[in-house]
């Protein structure tokens, strides 16, 4: 992993006046660059953080990931087969709660996590923000690793959508079981980039599950917001292509650069492929009616 693809840098990586301004972090056998910075205040919640023991639990158990999401693929689809002949269940109270509970979390960790985020993005250089990871010991590094379990619960969405008999698009049940695996094979190595992953995943979920949560509680918004929410996902993902391609540009260059190639190829894999699945969705949501509307009425002059 991380600790291995560096390694032979690491020796003129200390000599460098830049390494002043970093930190290596060894543990579990791996070596991560992470910039320094010290929250000046910590929840309660984030002292009972040990980055070691976290680090050991993804480093040898990161793989069970697949299993969950080959799982959850079953399982989901099994379940819509059992759903096919039966009654929609309401599930108004409980869905409410569900993305209330989401929407709460990921506003937190938005403003907890962004803390360190906007401090790098405003302070360094732009190469700094992608290649140097956030310190294993600082709050950063917790809601990164809750970044990861929450993974986990979002497996839920689906869940309520298959009971209320929704529509269960490719694009969603591909996008919960492959950002698992993503996600939790970067914790090994704390990838660098993910720095920018984080922040935008937490603060499109804050808007996503708010607006989840007004339209489960039967609170109509303006299609402008559907839109907006769409759009924010995609761009999301256009911006995750770019810092790939940016990683790659670095590395083949020479630079260290905290993430591995085969993190990094996974990573250009799964954000180019979102790219093209949430481009298609909003062409087919939003303009879709729209242009066989169009076709309707010009059969009907003809």
């Amino acid at each position: 992993m991380a600790g291995l693809i560096i390694e032979d840098r690491l020796a003129v990586f200390r000599r460098t006046p830049a390494s002043t301004h970093y930190s290596l972090w060894n543990g579990n056998g791996e070596t991560i660059i992470h910039i320094k910075y010290k929250y000046p205040q910590w929840l309660q919640v984030e002292t009972f953080w040990d980055n070691v023991y976290i680090h050991h639990i993804f480093k040898n158990y990161w793989h069970y990931s697949i299993y969950i999401a080959l799982l959850y693929v079953m399982v989901i689809h099994g379940l819509e087969r059992f759903m096919r002949d039966r009654k929609p269940f309401n599930l108004k109270g409980p869905l409410a709660l569900w993305n209330g509970a989401l929407a709460v979390f990921s506003i937190v960790a938005t403003f907890r996590y962004g803390i360190e985020f906007l401090h790098t993005l405003t302070t360094r250089p732009l190469f700094d923000s992608i290649c140097y990871s956030t310190d294993p010991e600082q709050p950063a590094a917790f809601w990164a690793c809750m970044f990861a379990l929450s993974k986990i619960v979002e497996l839920g969405d689906t869940v309520f959508i298959v009971l209320r008999k929704r529509p269960l698009i490719f694009l969603h049940w591909y996008h919960h079981a492959v950002v698992l695996v993503y996600v939790w094979h970067a914790a090994v190595e704390l990838t660098a980039a993910g720095r920018w992953f984080i922040f935008m995943n937490y603060a499109v979920h804050s808007i996503m599950y708010t607006y989840y949560t007004l339209a489960a509680l039967g609170i109509r918004l303006p299609k402008a917001v559907s839109m907006t929410v769409t759009t924010l996902q995609t761009t999301q993902m256009l911006v995750g292509v770019g810092i790939s391609c940016c990683v790659l540009y670095i590395k083949s260059k020479g630079h260290v650069c905290q993430q591995s190639f085969e993190n990094l190829a996974l990573c250009f894999a799964i954000y180019s492929s979102f790219a093209i699945l949430f481009m298609n969705f909003f062409r087919k949501a939003y303009f879709g009616k729209r242009v066989k509307a169009t076709t309707a009425e010009s059969k009907k002059e003809k």
